[in-house]
């Protein structure tokens, strides 16, 4: 992955566009694919694993699909007896919190650049670590950001191409100013295709706080 560690001219950075989940917020894709396993539906991992996903994820992480739909979809694929409440909590088991000691990170940077989320998501997750977050942090996390973009309310999900020229045209990021971080190889390279510089980060490997000082990021100096 060395081709996606490039770091900005952080002297010019205006824009820090900042993925949700691995990046800033704990996802296990494996405590939903057992929990529907529990419910007979033992094949789940195989179709919706983080960045190798089926149509039907695609169809509720851009808003195409009602969250009734989405679960009534899912449930076609447990055993018989198994509630929508059932399903509902499977669904919702991947959502782990965030990582810990982000927000003051966050909070640090957003002094510095125009803080903006940008996230593959859905409504159901939404709704669930967002009451979440508030919950634990207060609005200290939400506050940091300028802008909070989910896939489902922008109709459009990363890597489609369309979903960055959509950012930029809809919430004013100006390319050549914009930095963009994704634990997700093929995001990030949709972005720098679509004129973002932008690097990848493996949030297994280092905090996003020294990642960033590694890339060069002064604030901390």
């Amino acid at each position: 992955m060395s081709d996606l560690q490039n770091a900005p001219d952080w002297s010019t950075l205006e824009h820090l566009v900042l993925d949700f989940g691995g990046v800033l917020y704990q996802i296990d894709h494996q405590a939903t694919a057992s929990a529907f396993a529990q419910l007979g539906a033992t094949d789940f991992l195989e179709h919706y694993a983080h960045g190798q996903q089926s149509p039907l994820l695609d169809q509720i992480e851009v808003g195409g699909i009602s969250e009734d739909g989405f679960l009534q979809a899912l449930l076609a694929q447990c055993a018989p007896g198994t509630s929508m409440d059932d399903v509902r909590t499977a669904w919702s088991a991947v959502l782990i919190g965030l990582r810990p000691g982000i927000v003051p990170v966050l909070q640090d940077l957003a002094k510095h650049y125009d803080l903006v989320l940008f996230s593959n998501t859905n409504a159901l997750h939404a709704a669930r670590f967002e009451r979440q977050i508030l919950a634990q942090h207060g609005r200290a996390f939400s506050d940091a950001f300028r802008q909070i973009i989910y896939s489902h309310r922008l109709g459009y999900r990363k890597p489609d191409l369309q979903a960055y020229r959509a950012v930029s045209r809809q919430f004013n990021i100006r390319s050549l100013r914009c930095f963009f971080v994704d634990d997700t190889a093929i995001n990030v390279r949709a972005a720098l295709d679509a004129g973002w510089s932008a690097a990848w980060h493996d949030p297994r490997a280092s905090s996003l706080r020294e990642w960033l000082r590694q890339l060069g990021c002064p604030i901390w100096d």
